[in-house]
């Protein structure tokens, strides 16, 4: 069943150009894609892409400029509290983005006050058994927990409404490599038992990790969505290649030159493909247009296809 789903969402902004002069600028540009119950979709790219713009306004934390983004055949926008019962949010640096005066069970009951819920003792104690957190922590504010215990603690914030989609922002960005493992197998073990993701990262090798679902975007515009088998084993995009090809290394033995020249920042033209300029199979056409298309069930933004 199709849990989520966005249709031709642009996100513009007006950034200065010039003395009393403002020009749009392109966050997103009509991206579509959705979201069935039980998908792990990760959305993939560098820094600027788009990606936590994108997660912002599923969760109604930006408004489109354009396009219509429904959960289960409902406007989001036009949804009231109920839509945060239903979609949840774990955020990049749990430090921020919990109360810092708040105990970790002030922290676990805020929600369930607000949506008016009963047995909250009993929810929080769940939830605490559910992120594998002892009760001990109850009592703790988030300064005084490790970074790890705090992400938990952030997840668990997360489930105590039991969402159907959790929207997690680069969740293990903060954390070291030992406890990002245990939060992606936390992730896996959620999505197992049936909430679905919709996960940001700029790091492949944590989209191998967790997704079953993976986009990739690029200046706004989602360049190749597909199954994480097919996307990362037969890239098609030039850019999803420019990507893999490009992943960092275990060891400095192991790096390879890179293949095109890196810019420090895109902007998206308001015509033709943003990755021209760094494209090794860019067509006079690209210039110009970006052509739609599906192959073979993989959506792409691809002039080649």
């Amino acid at each position: 069943m199709e849990l989520l789903s966005i249709q031709n969402l642009t996100k513009v902004y007006k950034v200065p150009a010039g003395f009393l002069r403002k020009k749009n600028f392109f966050a997103l540009k009509e991206v579509s894609l959705s979201i069935k119950q039980g998908d792990f979709l990760a959305i993939v790219g560098e820094s600027g892409s788009g990606k936590s713009t994108l997660g912002k306004i599923i969760l109604r934390l930006e408004k489109p400029t354009k396009g219509k983004v429904s959960f289960k055949g409902k406007d989001i926008f036009s949804m009231g509290k109920e839509y945060t019962r239903k979609v949840s949010a774990v955020f990049q640096d749990p430090r921020s983005s919990l109360n810092p005066r708040m105990k970790v069970e002030e922290i676990l009951e805020e929600p369930l006050i607000v949506h008016r819920v009963k047995g909250r003792k009993e929810r929080v104690l769940k939830v605490l058994q559910r992120v594998r957190l002892s009760e001990e922590l109850l009592e703790k504010r988030p300064l005084q927990i490790s970074g790890g215990q705090a992400q938990r603690v952030a997840i668990a914030r997360a489930l105590i409404l039991e969402p159907e989609l959790i929207v997690a922002d680069e969740p293990t960005a903060s954390l070291d490599v030992s406890v990002q493992e245990e939060i992606l197998e936390l992730f896996k073990e959620l999505n197992s038992k049936g909430i679905s993701f919709f996960f940001v990262t700029h790091d492949i090798r944590v989209v191998e990790k967790v997704a079953n679902m993976v986009g990739v975007i690029y200046a706004g515009i989602l360049m190749e969505l597909g199954k994480k088998e097919e996307v990362l084993k037969n890239p098609l995009h030039p850019y999803t290649k420019f990507l893999l090809e490009n992943v960092p290394v275990r060891h400095p033995k192991d790096r390879k030159p890179l293949k095109y020249l890196q810019e420090e920042e895109v902007s998206i033209p308001e015509e033709g493909c943003p990755f021209y300029p760094r494209c090794p199979e860019a067509m006079e056409e690209c210039k110009k247009f970006i052509r739609r298309s599906e192959v073979n069930g993989r959506l792409l933004a691809c002039n080649l296809y």
